[in-house]
């Protein structure tokens, strides 16, 4: 049996859950689920999940081959953590400060996760291009991509942003043109999409915005395209209901947890998740999970970003896993 082979059946083995077990199937947003499913099953599928992980990375591959897409797409490893900050003063009225990607590379951050501004100004984008953290995310409003695209027909957007446009669950349509507009008008465009107003995470169904996500992400593909990421990144701001609530850090899992289960092309979703580090426990179970990507907020001044990184160190740790800050 050839090495190659074998990789192939131990990716379909994942792709196919055994009886009992529960999923999403993304075409036609038909959502199947074991009712007698226990709460504990998917840690015992991470388990699995994790010794199957360790017996492809011990073998040297870097890389399945993914029939969906048709692609060879990079195995997710899950003992590598990185860290992306967020910071929402100044990035709406104006351009954002230097100071917000300045802190994060002298952390040792991935990258940041900007918002593009009402007025859009014409150095904006340029100026995100003096950073030089590995990746950047900019927080785009459905909204906003026609000013983006009419203002700045000639503009070309660096390779380290990432166009993250937010979620809106009545407009999942206007979202998959927008990135397939994108993908036509900005050559080798990266795109995201973003859930930010916590109303999803507190009010909606986390199975039904795992279907809408799995359904923009379908028609992207069917046109050559990729969602690289998924955030989950609940912005107080945008509504008052997560102030009245306090937290949503168990909404958040949900919902990651849906998500994790959808069948869509390409890499795995929780290879692609970035999520807010919110509290202790609600990273331990992200870990677990498989997530890799944390958003660390220092909008709240309540905590620093030096103590939301250590929250996120030590639960990394405790973990058995490693924080990479460059």
């Amino acid at each position: 049996m050839s090495y190659s082979y074998l990789l192939l059946l131990i990716k379909d083995r994942i792709d196919s859950p055994p009886p009992g077990s529960k999923m999403i199937s993304s075409q036609s947003m038909h959502l199947c689920r074991s009712m007698t499913m226990h709460h504990n099953a998917p840690r015992s599928g991470r388990m699995i999940s994790n010794r199957i992980q360790r017996l492809m990375f011990s073998s040297g591959s870097t890389t399945y081959y993914d029939s969906q897409s048709g692609q060879h797409v990079s195995i997710h490893d899950e003992t590598k953590i990185t860290a992306y900050s967020r910071k929402d003063d100044g990035t709406v009225t104006g351009a954002p400060s230097s100071a917000i990607w300045e802190a994060a590379k002298e952390m040792g951050m991935a990258g940041s996760i900007i918002t593009l501004p009402q007025q859009l100004q014409h150095d904006f984008i340029k100026s995100l291009g003096s950073s030089s953290n590995s990746n950047n995310f900019l927080h785009i409003l459905t909204s906003q991509y026609y000013d983006l695209v009419a203002k700045e027909k000639q503009l070309l957007i660096p390779p380290n942003i990432n166009l993250c446009f937010e979620y809106n669950n009545n407009d999942s349509e206007y979202i998959s043109s927008n990135v397939q507009s994108a993908m036509a008008n900005f050559d080798g465009i990266q795109t995201s999409i973003g859930i930010f107003n916590p109303t999803y995470l507190l009010d909606d169904d986390p199975m039904l915005v795992a279907a809408q996500i799995a359904s923009i992400i379908d028609t992207t593909s069917e046109f050559g395209g990729t969602i690289s990421n998924i955030l989950v990144a609940p912005i107080t701001d945008n509504d008052d209901a997560l102030s009245k609530s306090g937290t949503c850090d168990d909404e958040l899992v949900q919902l990651c947890e849906e998500l994790s289960y959808l069948d869509v092309p390409g890499s795995t979703i929780k290879s692609r998740l970035v999520v807010s580090a919110l509290s202790s426990d609600q990273l331990d179970e992200c870990l677990q999970m498989g997530i890799t990507k944390y958003i660390i907020d220092t909008s709240d001044d309540s905590k620093s970003l030096e103590s939301r990184l250590d929250m996120l160190r030590d639960a990394v740790e405790e973990n058995g896993k490693e924080l990479i800050l460059e």
